[in-house]
C-alpha cells in the first residue's frame, strides 16, 4: 500500500447546499430519472445503463469496526455514540461534533477520486437520526432546508451530479431498528416490525425524501431498508431469523407499505428491496403492485457461491422483469461476475479504520479513536477533524486497481 495524497480540501459542507440542487431536473442532463424497462436499468433515451462503483460506509452512519470510535465491534452502535454525546454535551455541541465528522470524513475530492477511476454511482447510507430526534419523528429542523441530514443528501447529491455520477439513497438505519446488528444504528433491536410508532416514522421520512428529490434525475434509486433481519441468531423475543419464511414476510411487509407510501409522490424514481440473503426472499413484484423495481442482494461470498447467487439474481430478475443489483460485497472477483451478468454494483466500502479486514476497504487508516465517555469536546473535536481525512488513509493498490478495471467495463 502506499499514500494516497489526494489533496483533499474544503471543509464546511453544510453550507454547500442549503437548498434543492441545481442538478436535479436540470435540462442539461437527463429529461427523466432512471427507470426499469425489460428487467434494465434504462436512461431517458432508453439507453442501457449499469451501476458501478461503491458505498460511503461510515459517513452518515457509523459502525464502530470500521470507524474511529472506541466502541467494540457488536457491542456498540451508533445511537450509543450519539446517546452519550448528547448526555455530555448541548445539542448544538453535539451537532458540531457531528458536522465536524461527517465535513472530514468525506469530501469533494473524495467524490471526484470515486468518478475518476470509471464509477457512475455512490450508494450513500443513512439512519432516520440524521434527521429526526426521536422515533416519534420529531425533525432536527423544521425547515428542510436547514435540516442537517437533508443538507448532507443535497451536497452528495450535488456532488455527483458534478461529476457524472448517480446516487442510491439506502436507509442505513430505521427507527426501532430492523435488525439485531449494530450496522442499523441500534444494537439488539428489531422493534420497525411490530411497533406501529416507528412504521409511520419510517414513511413520514420516506416520503419526504421523495417528495424532496422526486425531480432529481441524480438520484438512482430509493434503497427501503438495508439488510432487514440481519444476524438475527443474537437472543431476545424479537430476535428473528432471516433464513425462516416468517422474517421475509416481515421484511416485505414494510417494503409494501413504503413502496406504497413513495409511489403518493414520486411514481418515477427505481426503487430497490434487498432479499436479504437470498433473492428468493423477495415476492413477485407483479403480485404486490410494485413497479419500476431493482432487486438487490448483498454478497459477503467467496468465488464459487458469489457466482451461483450472482447467476440466480440475475435469472430471477430477468423472470420478474427488475434489474438486478449488488448493493454490498467485498470479493474483488464479484466485480467481474458481476459484470458478466449485467449485474449493478456497489463494493463495501470506500474506507475505514481501526481494522484492515480483507478487501472491505478502498482506503484505511488508523487515526485515533474518539472516546466519546472520556475525551473532552475539545479532543473529539480534534480527532473528528482533519486526521480522519481521506490524504492521511493508505491506498489499497489492489483493491483500487481491479475497481478501475471493472468500473469501466
Amino acid at each position: 500500500m502506499q499514500m494516497g495524497k489526494m489533496g483533499l480540501a474544503g471543509a464546511g459542507v453544510l453550507m454547500a447546499a442549503a437548498t434543492l440542487l441545481s442538478g436535479c431536473g436540470s435540462e442539461e442532463q437527463q429529461e427523466r430519472p432512471l427507470s426499469v424497462e425489460n428487467g434494465k436499468i434504462v436512461d431517458y433515451r432508453g439507453e442501457e445503463v449499469i451501476l458501478r462503483g461503491v458505498n460511503l460506509g461510515g459517513w452518515l452512519i457509523q459502525e464502530s469496526w470500521m470507524c474511529p470510535v472506541n466502541g467494540a465491534d457488536r457491542e456498540w452502535a451508533n445511537l450509543d455514540t450519539l446517546e452519550l454525546l448528547e448526555s455530555r454535551f448541548s445539542e448544538e455541541q453535539v451537532q458540531t461534533l457531528l458536522d465536524t465528522y461527517q465535513d472530514n470524513w468525506i469530501t469533494e475530492e473524495d467524490i471526484r477520486g470515486i468518478a475518476g477511476l470509471g464509477c457512475n454511482v455512490i450508494r450513500v447510507p443513512f439512519w432516520y437520526r440524521n434527521f429526526m430526534k426521536d422515533e416519534q419523528g420529531t425533525w432536527i429542523n423544521d425547515n428542510m432546508d436547514e435540516n442537517p441530514g437533508f443538507k448532507r443528501l443535497d451536497w452528495v447529491i450535488e456532488q455527483a451530479e458534478k461529476n457524472g455520477m448517480y446516487v442510491i439513497l439506502d436507509m442505513h438505519g430505521c427507527p426501532g431498528g430492523q435488525s439485531m446488528d449494530h450496522c442499523c444504528g441500534t444494537l439488539c433491536q428489531n422493534r420497525l416490525y411490530t411497533d406501529e410508532q416507528c412504521q409511520e416514522t419510517m414513511e413520514k421520512l420516506w416520503i419526504t425524501i421523495a417528495e424532496r428529490y422526486k425531480d432529481c434525475v441524480t438520484v438512482a434509486a430509493y434503497d427501503i431498508m438495508n439488510e432487514p433481519q440481519n444476524n438475527g441468531g443474537y437472543e431476545g423475543e424479537n430476535s428473528y431469523d432471516p433464513w425462516q419464511k416468517e422474517s421475509w414476510e416481515m421484511s416485505n411487509q414494510i417494503y409494501d407499505r413504503m413502496i406504497k407510501a413513495i409511489r403518493q409522490v414520486d411514481e418515477d424514481h427505481i426503487i430497490t428491496v434487498e432479499g436479504i440473503w437470498r433473492i428468493t426472499n423477495l415476492p413477485d413484484p407483479e403480485k404486490m403492485g410494485w413497479t419500476n423495481m431493482m432487486y438487490q442482494l448483498h454478497l459477503y461470498d467467496g468465488d464459487e457461491t458469489f457466482r451461483e447467487l450472482a447467476a440466480d439474481l440475475a435469472k430471477r430478475s430477468e423472470r420478474y422483469n427488475v434489474a438486478a443489483y449488488v448493493g454490498e460485497f467485498q470479493n474483488m472477483h464479484g466485480l467481474k461476475i458481476c459484470n458478466e451478468y449485467g449485474i449493478s454494483w456497489t463494493t463495501w466500502t470506500y474506507k475505514g479504520t481501526n481494522e484492515d479486514v480483507a478487501n472491505f476497504f478502498w482506503y484505511f487508516g488508523k487515526p485515533e479513536r474518539a472516546d466519546c465517555a472520556n475525551d473532552s469536546y475539545e479532543e473529539i473535536l480534534q480527532k473528528w477533524g482533519d486526521p480522519i481525512r481521506t490524504e492521511h488513509f493508505a491506498q489499497k493498490l489492489a483493491v483500487v486497481r481491479q475497481i478501475r478495471e471493472q468500473a469501466g467495463q
